[in-house]
């Protein structure tokens, strides 16, 4: 049997007023109902809703009616009881609701909110959809006994999940262990863990526990606290914080941590800490954002000591402020990095201020000029546990101000399929101080001409694109050799260069914007440059594949001067299914392919004599393996397998590190960690973790 409250009414007669404050339709679904003194009831089970609502049960009874002048409107509920109530589901043995105040009661209830299920003997539930629960419990277990939980005397949940509870007692198997006053959560505000349990055993070291967990959370801003214990050395200690609202504009994030330890290579403990932190802010016009990071630590072997991935916040290891800006008609950087590590050497930006023009077009000759200007102080500070190499006893900082002044101007000329550019760029930089003390002044002009074509043909299941290409880039002598001024970084870097570059890429599409297969074969060549005597030393080739579920790629480079494989960079990855991905990549270095940040700038090569990169850390001959398999070896269980070997190097031995992870679900919220690794530094280290997180 299915009517509306209304037409319901009508049939019974009844004529007491028909609408509740609330002018939400109600729906009422019971099944063989009986009707009497305006109470409408089942003992045979049914659902009764309206747009917020939705009660489900075994016992209905729909009471509709006038006591004298006092309207009553509401339901009991008991028997299999289920409600729905605008984001929040119930279930409990009795329900009491009052449609007029829009509030109810739920006996021995139970609700669920992201990893969290929290009972009580009673909950209140509220108009506004928030509910108050008394002698409650809060636990991430699904079992009927959990084996923890947080039990309170009262907790208040709040729209948005909001959490507050006082009389807070911490149990393990019904034991309690610790007590709070009060507690503020957000029950859906977390990274990837809520709380974590990890123990684990380092060569050398000893074993070690450790439980990260959320001390408080208020809408978009938490806490974390993370205490640990390792036998022999003692308590370690972290507190985290994070704001991070979603869609904002604003983040911030902290990590502080100390704790007395020991290094792998000394016996005796010490005491040691990390402080990080990470602030970014982007302006309502997207075009301002800041940036102000810090990761300040004791000593140099501090962040690869203390691992944990959740402890990171600055891969980077930088402490510095930084703001950007776009306008109209200019982008402007400002810079300040300061040293606050002894132990490392750095270039300090004390500060710098950067600065460029947007392109603009010279009248009507199709010139376009860009300008851009950088204003320095830079300290280059080394590291205070370097020591110079004989016949030098002591490595000196430097410093000097540095100011910049750079004028481009280009012309692309477009001939059909062809495309010619020409450019010239002028360059001014002045140095307050010098290796003799003296400033320094140095001009210099880069001038070239870039060119490019595009020709394609369309086949029945594919198109194919080929792209020649070639430059003429030189550099005039500067006014300053490299050997008097200072290097900084490869921003100082010039010196007289003439080089060409030609190439050749082939493309094929199928019906996708990006190509699935591409490879660009080139070569550079230089002209005058006794430090290169050889017209063209090296060919390059890269290939690549892109398919649904795998990438290849190769990049080769063949060295003409010496006969040889100047370095070959292999790379598999591969999703077979769901339950198995791999990705595959293997590199070679010769000795003579140097480790540049920038591995298409040749400064370096025309600068620098052979045989004095061949004995500098820029040669680092070696074959390097990497792996990375993840398997889903059952529904339940997961294995990821990373290992990473290196070899064949001229100074330094050979090594193999792996790391092995199982992952399973104890629970909907809890999952199971076993870590297994073994590194060049410490022989093995063995881990067991819990984490809370959502599924």
């Amino acid at each position: 049997m299915r009517c509306t409250f209304l037409g319901l009414l009508f049939a019974l007669g009844i004529t007491a007023p028909l609408q509740a404050k609330s002018s939400n339709e109600i729906t009422v679904d019971l099944r063989n109902p009986t009707y009497k003194n305006g109470i409408l009831y089942t003992n045979e089970g049914g659902v009764i809703k309206n747009q917020d609502l939705r009660i489900q049960a075994k016992s209905i009874q729909y009471i509709r009616r006038k006591e004298g002048d006092q309207e009553i409107h509401q339901i009991e509920a008991e028997g299999d009881l289920m409600v729905q109530y605008k984001d929040h589901v119930y279930v409990g043995s009795e329900l009491t609701y009052d449609f007029l105040s829009n509030t109810g009661t739920i006996y021995e209830g139970k609700t669920f909110s992201s990893i969290w299920y929290i009972g009580a003997e009673q909950i209140d539930i509220k108009a506004d959809g928030s509910y108050e629960a008394n002698n409650a419990f809060l636990t991430a277990c699904e079992n009927k006994e959990s084996s923890w939980d947080l039990t309170a005397e009262k907790i208040n949940v709040v729209k948005q999940n909001l959490f507050t509870a006082t009389d807070i007692r911490f149990r393990i198997l019904q034991k309690p262990l610790l007590w709070f006053p009060k507690l503020k959560l957000n029950l859906q505000k977390f990274g990837d863990s809520v709380i974590r349990k990890t123990i684990t055993w380092d060569s050398g070291q000893g074993p070690r526990a450790e439980i990260r967990n959320q001390l408080y959370s208020w809408r978009d801003f938490a806490i974390f606290s993370r205490l640990g214990y390792r036998w022999g050395t003692g308590w370690q200690g972290a507190l985290e914080t994070e704001y991070a609202p979603p869609n904002s504009r604003t983040t911030f994030t902290t990590r502080s941590y100390v704790g007395t330890d020991r290094l792998t290579t000394a016996p005796d403990k010490e005491f040691r800490y990390r402080l990080q932190g990470d602030y970014h802010w982007t302006a309502a016009d997207d075009q301002t954002n800041v940036a102000i990071k810090w990761d300040k630590y004791n000593d140099v072997r501090m962040p690869s000591d203390f691992k944990s991935e959740d402890f990171e916040v600055n891969s980077a290891k930088q402490t510095l402020l930084w703001l950007h800006t776009q306008k109209p008609l200019a982008i402007t950087h400002f810079k300040v990095r300061p040293r606050v590590n002894l132990f490392e050497s750095i270039r300090q930006d004390l500060p710098s201020f950067y600065t460029s023009l947007l392109p603009i077009n010279l009248g009507k000759t199709g010139i376009i000029s860009t300008f851009q200007t950088k204003a320095s102080y830079l300290d280059f500070a080394y590291s205070n546990q370097l020591k110079a190499p004989p016949p030098f006893h002591s490595l000196s900082d430097f410093r000097s101000g540095r100011f910049e002044i750079q004028e481009c101007l280009y012309r692309p000329f477009y001939l059909g399929p062809v495309t010619l550019t020409p450019h010239i760029r002028g360059i001014g930089i002045l140095y307050t101080n010098s290796p003799s003390h003296q400033a320094k002044t140095l001009g210099a002009l880069h001038y070239g001409v870039d060119f490019s074509a595009s020709a394609y043909r369309i086949f029945d299941s594919y198109q194919h694109k080929i792209e020649p290409y070639s430059s003429f880039s030189a550099i005039s002598r500067p006014t300053v050799s490299p050997y008097n001024h200072y290097i900084f970084s490869i921003q100082d870097g010039y010196d007289k260069i003439n080089q060409v570059q030609i190439g050749i890429r082939n493309l094929l599409y199928k019906g996708n914007a990006e190509p699935y297969f591409k490879a660009d074969l080139y070569t550079n060549a230089f002209f005058s440059d006794p430090t290169i005597p050889q017209l063209i030393p090296k060919l390059y080739l890269w290939l690549g594949w892109r398919f649904p579920s795998l990438h290849l790629s190769f990049y080769n480079a063949w060295n003409f001067w010496h006969h040889r494989v100047d370095f070959s960079i292999a790379r598999c990855k591969w999703t077979i299914n769901e339950d198995i991905a791999l990705s595959l990549e293997g590199r070679y270095r010769s000795k003579y392919d140097w480790r540049k940040a920038d591995h298409e700038n040749f400064i370096l090569d025309v600068t620098r004599q052979e045989n004095d990169l061949l004995s500098s850390p820029l040669s680092d001959r070696r074959i390097t393996l990497l792996t990375d398999l993840f398997l889903r070896l059952t529904p339940f269980w997961e294995c990821h397998i990373q290992s990473h070997h290196g070899f064949y190097r001229t100074t330094e031995k050979p090594y193999n590190e792996i790391q092995i992870n199982l992952f399973t679900w104890l629970s909907s919220g809890a999952k199971l960690r076993i870590a297994l690794s073994h590194t060049d530094k410490e022989s093995y280290r063995f881990g067991v973790g819990v984490d809370l997180v959502k599924k």
